[in-house]
């Protein structure tokens, strides 16, 4: 009985002291939770901070626990650098020869980017994007000298409408060095829905799962194809005309800016938060379709004929990593290196090539005179339609590979700032190619005129054997381009 009662008052002095340390504990707590009161709705936004996911998939909110509303004003300027060399196929006695160099190409553009980001309820928002293009500048050097004219020179013997034949007397396509107006202006407007089915924020077990809806509307001048300083030259021999009192006579044109199509673009983005790094990834689909430049992409209307009537369309996938070594959750402060890689699809179709404006502006007969939908049938037949060049060319297919390096400093609250350059390689690709004849397309009759000379299908319409044919198509080699980018946002 003695030992049994020596035990439980052990026991019973073992339960004390850890009721009394467990006590301590409890009290230490409370005393914490005390001090820590006053910073409990800080607290809680710093934590949220800390959650957010990095810039990539990252949807403001309204309507939040302690956020009612949110708003992003973003400010940025970009220099975009594209640098290429136009090459020409060349024919030989058996078909294709090689290709030789034209010239050296060169596009630079200095954009203003003003956009906005308006929250409408947790994890959705819509936004909208308006680039300020400041400068628009291209040009074409001469790859070597004057031996270069032979390539851009017409068809040797060729016949044009209205002057006959003239070998070797007719103007050049273009002339080098060629060079575009400096363009500026509205470019296009964006606006656009995002919104996250799920957010790592709310439920960390889940990564943040992104959705973009977006439209683009071709807004501003429509552009148009000029030659800065261009001068009108004699048909039949391509020297300048001189007026009365001996000087050139200027050739005067508005280039515009704006493209003049709409597009739909859908994106959607993937990431997940590791302590110092988030992984992400995305996949983009961009259709465009002719707006206010129906004209431009269509001339003469909505022919059969017309094997490619619209621009090309566009996907790509994104991949990268966001480290984020230093953040201070007190101060609201977070600094970002933003590593990302990127491949860009670019189906064939009509778009503005390197050679828009050269060709464009060409005063060759073969660009200036309209195509009939076919061979008349009789003089002045009126079921054919005249349509004109535009300077849009059909583009091969081809790639965007690009690489791009961030920085970001979320320097405040309600600053954030961001720095970085983009690497970008496009592959090789023809910038003006097409068939004589649309083999899709049945002819109403035998006797149906849009036949031409074709054995299967239609006359296109589009197709300017100058350019198009085997042995005269303009390529562009291997082009790559740097951009330089800086935004600043401010967060309400």
């Amino acid at each position: 009985m003695t030992l049994s009662l020596a035990r439980e008052v052990a026991q019973v002095g073992h339960a004390r002291r850890r009721k009394l340390h467990g006590g301590r504990l409890g009290a230490l707590g409370v005393t914490l939770a005390l001090l820590l009161a006053p910073m409990g709705a800080s607290g809680q936004d710093t934590l949220r901070l800390n959650q957010d996911p990095t810039w990539y998939t990252d949807v403001i909110d309204a309507f939040d626990e302690g956020d009612p509303f949110d708003l992003d004003v973003r400010v940025g300027f970009r220099r975009e650098q594209r640098n290429g060399t136009i090459r020409r196929e060349v024919p030989g006695d058996r078909g294709l020869l090689g290709m030789a160099d034209v010239g050296d190409w060169r596009h630079v553009r200095n954009v203003l980017d003003l956009g906005l980001n308006v929250g409408l309820f947790r994890d959705v928002m819509i936004y909208g994007r308006m680039p300020v293009v400041l400068s628009d500048e291209r040009r074409i050097l001469a790859s070597d000298g004057d031996a270069n004219g032979r390539l851009v020179a017409p068809f040797p013997g060729y016949e044009s409408p209205s002057l006959g034949s003239v070998p070797g007397g007719s103007p050049q396509s273009f002339y080098l060095p060629f060079e575009s107006p400096t363009r500026s202006g509205i470019e296009r407007l964006d606006v656009g829905l995002a919104f996250s089915p799920m957010n790592q924020a709310r439920r960390p077990a889940l990564p943040t799962w992104m959705m973009m809806f977006e439209l683009q509307l071709g807004v501003g001048q429509l552009m148009q194809p000029c030659e800065a300083g261009g001068v009108v030259r004699d048909p039949s021999t391509g020297d300048p005309v001189l007026d009365g009192g001996g000087a050139t006579t200027p050739r005067t044109c508005n280039p515009g800016i704006s493209q003049g199509t709409h597009a739909f673009r859908f994106e959607t983005r993937f990431s997940r938060r590791y302590r110092h790094a988030e992984p992400y990834m995305g996949a983009s689909f961009l259709y465009t379709w002719p707006g206010r430049a129906e004209s431009t992409f269509r001339p003469g209307g909505n022919l059969a004929g017309h094997q490619h009537d619209r621009p090309p369309v566009r996907g790509g996938f994104t991949a990268g990593v966001a480290f984020i070594p230093w953040e201070n959750r007190a101060t609201w402060q977070r600094f970002t290196v933003d590593l990302r890689a990127q491949a860009l699809y670019v189906s064939e179709g009509r778009d503005y090539s390197p050679l828009y404006d050269a060709l464009g502006s060409s005063q060759h007969p073969y660009f200036t005179e309209p195509n009939l939908e076919g061979i008349p049938r009789v003089e002045g037949d009126p079921e054919l339609r005249r349509v004109p060049f535009t300077g849009v060319t059909t583009v091969g297919a081809h790639a965007h590979i690009k690489g791009t390096l961030a920085i970001e400093m979320q320097a405040a609250r309600y600053v954030r700032f961001q720095l970085g350059t983009t690497f970008t390689w496009i592959t090789s690709h023809p910038l003006t190619f097409g068939d004589a004849c649309n083999a899709s397309v049945s002819p109403s009759s035998p006797s149906d005129p849009r036949v031409g000379a074709c054995i299967d299908g239609i006359s296109d319409p589009h197709f300017r054997g100058e350019v198009d044919t085997t042995g005269r198509r303009f390529h562009l080699g291997d082009a790559y381009g740097i951009d330089l980018f800086v935004r600043a946002t401010a967060q309400f």
